[in-house]
């Protein structure tokens, strides 16, 4: 008899086993039946495992592919995480994720993404000077309570704090389009320029800074200023210290003059040098006002 070829033939085989009333003999002996069955089981069993490993395999590798897509999906809709730097009574020197330098002033507060995305977008709110990295394809932003500053790679300053009535960009070097965020105006500076927005009546206005390295002197611990008016003057004081310091008489607060102080004297002893040469005196009103006053 040939070997079996089917299950069918098999049963049949194994029926005649069954059968029997003697000790199977010849191909039907315990030898030869547990021979057949190998060749018949045996295979069987290692087809179906092969073929449940690579459905496992398929399934894993499917799933890693899916969790995969789906976590490059998530990262790249999902947001990046916003880091917040606010300084007090000093300076601060701080590296953006694209390697720009920003050196934030006193009383001064930058936002800004943890890694950042197609565009470059940060938010002050204060004083700030930035040193950007160039790259052309991801512009660089500066958002403001007023005015938008845009550069693909510059040095320049901004002086923004919410409660002014005005915002001013500085240019040292490179090239800015500044932007009123109300009416959407825009002017174009070239270095030793300096926009000024107005908030009151919205204008965005820019002149020549013959002096711009002055605007940043603070960087060195130095309070320059070069033909300034006492309320300009009173607004940098103001920042400086945290204070508020008011001016009674309009022609005390358009008396202009030139000075210099180092960042660590205290406001008392700046306020007793420039009280003789503006001819005014000076009170504490509150705790954090000051009230500046000309002598009659």
């Amino acid at each position: 008899m040939n070997s079996p070829k089917s299950d069918k033939e098999l049963d049949e085989w194994l029926e005649q086993l069954v059968s029997s009333t003697h000790s199977p003999q010849g191909k039907f002996s315990a030898e030869e039946s547990y021979s057949i069955l190998q060749q018949r089981l045996i295979p069987a069993r290692r087809k179906r495992k092969i073929l449940s490993i690579r459905y496992v395999t398929a399934v894993a590798a499917g799933l890693v592919l899916l969790i995969g897509f789906g976590w490059m999906f998530y990262s790249y809709q999902r947001p990046a995480r916003m880091l917040t730097v606010l300084t007090n009574a000093e300076t601060q020197r701080i590296q953006l994720p694209d390697g720009s330098e920003v050196t934030l002033n006193r009383h001064s507060q930058l936002s800004y993404p943890e890694t950042f995305g197609e565009e470059r977008i940060v938010k002050l709110d204060g004083e700030a000077y930035f040193e950007v990295s160039k790259n052309p394809e991801k512009p660089f932003r500066v958002k403001t309570n007023g005015v938008t500053v845009s550069v693909l790679g510059t040095h320049f300053n901004v002086n923004a704090y919410a409660t002014d009535t005005l915002v001013e960009t500085t240019l040292l070097e490179g090239s800015v389009a500044v932007s009123d965020n109300k009416n959407g105006n825009q002017v174009i500076l070239k270095p030793n320029e300096t926009a000024v927005y107005r908030k009151a009546t919205g204008m965005l206005t820019m002149h020549s800074d013959s002096d711009a390295d002055n605007e940043i002197s603070w960087r060195d611990g130095i309070l320059s200023f070069n033909n300034a008016t006492m309320g300009e003057i009173a607004r940098q004081l103001s920042h400086h210290f945290n204070v508020t310091i008011q001016i009674e008489g309009e022609q005390l607060r358009n008396y202009k003059l030139n000075a210099s102080f180092k960042q660590d004297e205290t406001l008392e002893e700046i306020l007793e040098m420039l009280a003789p040469i503006g001819d005014f005196t000076y009170k504490t009103i509150s705790s954090n006002v000051i009230e500046l006053k000309q002598e009659n």
